[in-house]
């Protein structure tokens, strides 16, 4: 399933395959990507969660990294068959919000998600974790309502901010596909 994944995701993003190569050359290896204490990297699911209206994008407040970003958290072997399921339960789960729709960036392909961004993230001693890879697989949610209730414990807050907003720019390259996402889907 994942090399599928990224193979389209390439096909679709070529000029991303120099940023993928660690997360192609995991899958090649047979690694098991859903397991959070592999510490040569492992997968995450976000959400890039829309406003009923598509005019405001939910982010979450991150109380370890302390900046703004999507809802998102690993995809965990025992509990999701796939990086969208994990997505999708981090959006609610984080923020509360009741998702509505998923906007498939292929409907041949519902599992490509819209961006894949491989990123070291810092050790965490209390944790017992050493640094690591996330290979974060970013899909496109709706909201049904702009009602959100933060998980305190994991994150600091959850808020609607506009779409061009100083705070998307951690998810830049994002925010340069979602208008040819939203496109297709209208």
């Amino acid at each position: 399933m994942l090399s599928e994944i990224l193979a389209t995701y390439l096909e679709l993003f070529p000029d991303e395959k120099t940023n993928l190569l660690r997360l192609w050359q995991q899958i090649s290896d047979n690694e098991k990507l859903n397991d959070r204490r592999n510490f040569h990297g492992h997968i995450t699911g976000s959400g890039v969660v829309l406003s009923p209206d598509k005019t405001q994008i939910l982010l979450i407040h991150h109380k370890l990294f302390q900046v703004w970003q999507q809802p998102g958290g690993h995809w965990e072997a025992d509990d999701e068959a796939d990086p969208l399921a994990a997505a999708r339960r981090e959006v609610t789960e984080e923020t509360g919000a009741a998702v509505a729709d998923y906007l498939p960036l292929d409907s041949t392909h519902p599992l490509v998600p819209l961006d894949i961004d491989s990123h070291q993230v810092p050790a965490r001693p209390e944790k017992d974790e050493p640094p690591h890879w996330h290979h974060d697989f970013r899909y496109v949610f709706i909201s049904a309502t702009e009602e959100l209730s933060a998980q305190l414990q994991e994150v600091s807050g959850a808020r609607w901010f506009p779409l061009l907003a100083p705070e998307t720019q951690r998810i830049a390259r994002v925010m340069k596909k979602l208008p040819n996402l939203l496109a297709s889907h209208e």
